[in-house]
């Protein structure tokens, strides 16, 4: 039997993962409303059928014309945020509009009578890992402003939820890569795959590996890379979960800086130069996720490799990047 259609309102449905969840709706025949403010979503990402607002989540007043233009949302899938770490120890006030924009949208959801909230979060609120893998257990002490605001974020969600009976389903990401079909290059490259793949396509000169001396297996940080297709069918389950939950999403498994070198040397068949520099100030050796809560509460488990992220990856940046 067919699953009831339903309608979703994604904020940052413009940007990289938020995109790859409206084109997933898409395709599941729910009907789809986007807003995005495009500081850094694009708007060619957004599929034709989805109905776009360019909004702010930080305007109240804007996001109160899509409620109500649309009074009859099910689900919010929330996305939007500023993310990138070192900006948030720089701009924190620009950061704080991460807690705005969600206490806005639940403000809304409680007007509006909408009953479901997936939220974006991440590995940053748990900090330096006490533990590997990392479970929804581990104390959540983030080393930066922009964990900082995810977490605050989380614990309003969970007070609308006690108070207001919203049901939630947190999810928190590890490091996502690959590409959903829509060819995405990121226009301001700060994670470890979009500044291969500029190694590659000559935009940088070479890749800069931080710390070679770890107590790992080669000496390199080791990470947890999740395909985005995988995360995407996370957040599509947890449509239909009824009990409010915090998520990992991972693999459980950890890649080093090196194997991913190695890897993508194998996988696109390109050399490059790799330098290897000093260790960064505050990168912890290990760190992956437990994903048996995902498993558990969702039926989920990520299909995809570090090659199978690699090889989306770099066709993307083939397509935009050799035109």
């Amino acid at each position: 039997m067919a699953k009831a259609q339903k309608t979703i309102l994604v904020t940052g449905g413009a940007g990289y993962i938020g995109s790859a969840a409206v084109k997933a709706l898409i395709e599941k025949g729910h009907n789809v409303i986007v807003a995005d403010n495009l500081s850094k979503g694009l708007k060619r990402l957004v599929d034709k059928k989805a109905k776009f607002y360019k909004a702010d989540l930080t305007d109240y007043g804007a996001l109160e014309k899509i409620f109500k233009s649309n009074k009859n949302i099910d689900t919010i899938m929330h996305f939007a945020a500023y993310k990138a770490v070192e900006e948030s120890m720089e701009k924190p006030e620009k950061y704080s509009d991460n807690i705005i924009g969600t206490i806005n949208l639940l403000g809304l959801m409680i007007k509006y009578k909408v009953k479901k909230i997936i939220y974006s979060s991440t590995a940053a609120i748990y900090g330096e890992p006490e533990h590997n893998p990392m479970d929804e257990s581990h104390p959540a002490k983030p080393v930066n402003y922009y964990g900082f605001t995810k977490l605050e974020s989380e614990k309003i969600i969970e007070w609308h939820s006690r108070i207001h009976g919203i049901n939630y389903t947190i999810l928190r990401y590890f490091n996502v890569a690959g590409d959903a079909g829509l060819g995405y290059t990121d226009p301001e490259a700060k994670n470890v795959m979009p500044i291969l793949m500029e190694v590659i396509f000559g935009k940088r000169k070479k890749f800069m590996v931080f710390g070679n001396d770890y107590p790992t297996r080669d000496g390199t940080c080791i990470r947890d890379y999740v395909d985005i297709n995988d995360l995407i069918k996370a957040h599509i389950l947890a449509m239909d979960a009824k009990e409010n939950a915090i998520i990992n999403l991972g693999t459980s498994n950890g890649v080093s800086v090196k194997e991913l070198v190695d890897a993508t040397f194998e996988v696109t068949g390109k050399k490059f130069l790799v330098e290897y520099a000093g260790r960064r100030k505050g990168d912890p050796a290990e760190l992956f996720a437990s994903n048996e809560n995902a498993k558990k509460l969702l039926g989920w488990i990520p299909e995809k490799s570090i090659k199978d992220m690699i090889k989306s990856t770099y066709e993307a940046y083939k397509k935009n990047m050799t035109k």
